[in-house]
């Protein structure tokens, strides 16, 4: 099944999008757009403990709006530090693949436990306060890693509950895990028109896990469309649109020198490094190459 919706890649799009990735490694979000996108304005940023056993294991994301460009946004942090890394493994080994979203498949309930802690934690309020002020917006979501595991889950739930419709949403995913099964990801990529999912080089992250640690066996699959990056991410860098997210194809295709390098940089920037210290306009120093 091919898509019908083709990628109009806009580096100045992506490049916001990244921006509002490394955002959420600072933890004052509303000072971040103001020497790159100031037309972007945060509503909130909301932060969750994701953990009955540790403290240090949290959850972020918060939500923005941009008048000039009619859009929301949703924008998830990725996974912070060992004890979570950690958590997510345990978790996707013990609570496996659970179905949500009728009959669309199965997701790690990890991941969606995760999504309801945000949202009851805060996010749902702030969206609906957004959704009713600017009827008519667009609404963008994104996130790396585990939060582009969080955009996937997120955009599903909103539209399985009605509160929007798949046309109404844009979702970038950057260097994201497995989430779901084959019925998810299928499901996935015929309800939602715009859904890429930008991966660099050598990231180990997007070709993890292959199986359901539950039940060991290979099951998990990404939404489809992929977008690859075998390069440091410069302008111009050439890349690859891949309609089959999974199989020996675009990334999936190398499994030799996979590395957690490439997971932090996206677009040749560190995103965690540049995110912690403000998005300067000087991004040279956070550069790969």
């Amino acid at each position: 099944m091919l898509r019908t919706a083709r990628l109009a890649l806009n580096l100045g799009i992506y490049g916001a999008l990244n921006l509002l990735n490394a955002t959420t490694h600072f933890p004052h979000a509303k000072l971040r757009f103001h020497s790159q996108i100031p037309t972007i304005k945060v509503l909130s940023v909301r932060t969750v403990n994701c953990s009955a056993n540790a403290e240090e294991v949290t959850c972020m994301g918060y939500t923005a709006y941009d008048v000039s460009r009619k859009i929301i946004i949703m924008s998830f942090r990725g996974s912070k530090g060992p004890y979570q890394n950690q958590q997510m493994a345990d978790g996707m080994a013990s609570g496996g693949l659970l179905n949500y979203f009728g009959h669309s498949g199965k997701i790690f309930k990890i991941g969606y436990d995760y999504f309801q802690l945000l949202w009851n934690g805060g996010m749902q309020q702030d969206l609906r306060s957004l959704k009713y002020k600017y009827p008519g917006f667009q609404l963008w979501i994104n996130g790396h890693s585990l939060g582009g595991m969080l955009s996937w889950v997120a955009s599903s739930y909103l539209v399985t509950s009605g509160l929007y419709k798949p046309e109404d949403i844009k979702v970038v995913a950057f260097g994201s895990p497995r989430l779901g099964d084959y019925d998810f990801s299928l499901w996935y990529t015929q309800t939602f028109p715009y859904s890429y999912h930008i991966i660099h080089r050598l990231d180990l992250i997007p070709r993890v896990p292959v199986i359901d640690p539950h039940t060991n066996t290979t099951v998990l699959f990404h939404p489809r469309t992929e977008v690859w990056y075998n390069n440091y991410m410069k302008i111009d860098d050439p890349y690859q649109i891949c309609e089959e997210a999974d199989g020996n194809y675009c990334s999936a295709a190398v499994t030799e020198g996979l590395t957690m390098t490439d997971h932090g940089y996206y677009f040749n920037v560190n995103m965690p490094a540049w995110g912690r210290d403000g998005c300067p306009q000087n991004i040279s120093e956070y550069a790969q190459l």
